[in-house]
C-alpha cells in the first residue's frame, strides 16, 4: 500500500497535480470534529452542552464497539491458527499409521478442523453483528440527543 502511495505522490509531484490526502489509519473516534461542528453551529448554550455530551458518548460507544470487534478478530485469527496447527500435527501423527488408519485419522482431523473453523466464523459473524448494532444504537442515541439540543 505504501509503495502505491509513494508512486502516486511521485507521479503527482512530477505532473504538478495535488496529492490526495490520505487519512491516518490509526485515527480513533474521539468526537473532536463533532464537537467542533457543534461549537460552530447556531445552537443555544444549553443545546451545545447537550450536543457535546452526545458527541463524547457516541465516540465512546463506537470506540468500545471497535475494541470488542478487534478482540473478536484477534480471537478468530488465533483459533484458526490453532486449528491449522492441530490439523498439521494430526496429519504428521497419522503418517506413522497403516494406510487404512491413516485415512481415517486424516478424515477425522479434517472434520475437527472444519468444525472449529465454522464455530470461529460463527463467533466472528456474531461479533460483527453486535458491532453494527452497537454503532447503530450509538447513532440513534446521538440523533435523539441532537434533536433535544436543537429544541433546547
Amino acid at each position: 500500500m505504501r509503495k502505491y502511495l509513494l508512486a502516486l505522490a511521485t507521479i503527482c509531484l512530477m505532473t504538478g497535480v495535488a496529492v490526495p490526502a490520505v487519512a491516518d489509519g490509526s485515527a480513533k473516534p474521539t468526537g473532536e470534529r463533532c464537537v467542533q461542528r457543534v461549537q460552530s453551529s447556531d445552537v443555544s448554550a444549553a443545546g451545545k452542552e447537550i450536543a457535546v455530551a452526545a458527541c463524547a458518548e457516541r465516540a465512546s460507544a463506537v470506540r468500545s464497539a471497535r475494541a470488542t470487534l478487534r478482540a473478536a478478530r484477534n480471537s478468530h485469527r488465533e483459533t484458526a491458527r490453532a486449528a491449522r496447527q492441530a490439523f498439521r500435527s494430526a496429519v504428521e501423527a497419522a503418517a506413522a499409521r497403516p494406510a487404512g488408519d491413516r485415512k481415517v485419522a486424516v478424515r477425522q482431523a479434517r472434520a475437527a478442523r472444519k468444525a472449529t473453523m465454522q464455530a470461529a466464523r460463527a463467533e466472528l459473524r456474531a461479533a460483527r453483528q453486535t458491532h453494527r448494532a452497537a454503532v447503530r444504537a450509538a447513532n440513534q442515541a446521538f440523533k435523539s440527543a441532537m434533536k433535544r439540543a436543537r429544541a433546547a
